[in-house]
């Protein structure tokens, strides 16, 4: 069997962050993130800090933002991750926002992010996301997909549902 190479991604350039002065939050983004690989952005995801890094996806000119969004897909698949509810919650719901402010963002890679899409669907107990805060990662991951046009059906066995009550 012959396996198919990835194309290795290339880290964003001038050109892949054009307009990025226009937009004060798209300029805060670059300072942080220009020129940086996905590995190098690992150590700004824990913390807490994902909900930052989120937002600053949020604005990013497109070309940069289908870049970055692999290091929070890479932080998400982590185990640096376990126990982050508030970084795989806003990974589903960044990924959504950003569909919805700039429709075709998030569905033109959406086949490149549907693991860890999947996986973080399937594994609300793992981030210890109650339901009763971060709600149902599966009903997010479908929203997410249909608004991308695509449907999701998780791969693996239901995750027990998990509430801030429950003895963890």
């Amino acid at each position: 069997m012959i396996e198919k190479r990835k194309k290795a991604m290339k880290i964003p350039d001038d050109e892949e962050w054009a307009g990025y002065k226009n937009d004060l939050y798209a300029s805060y983004a670059h300072d942080l993130w220009f020129g940086r690989s996905l590995d190098d952005m690992q150590k700004d995801f824990p913390g807490g800090r994902s909900i930052e890094r989120g937002d600053e996806l949020l604005f990013m000119p497109r070309r940069a933002f289908q870049f970055y969004v692999f290091a929070f897909a890479q932080y998400v698949m982590s185990d640096a991750a376990i126990g982050d509810a508030d970084a795989a919650s806003s990974f589903l719901g960044f990924l959504k926002a950003r569909e919805k402010r700039d429709p075709g963002s998030v569905a033109t890679i959406y086949d490149r992010l549907q693991p860890t899409i999947e996986f973080v669907a399937e594994s609300q107990a793992r981030f210890s996301a109650g339901h009763d805060v971060h709600g149902d990662f599966r009903e997010k991951a479908a929203a997410l997909a249909a608004l991308c046009g695509k449907i999701f059906e998780p791969p693996g066995p239901l995750d027990e549902m998990l509430d801030s009550t429950d003895d963890a």
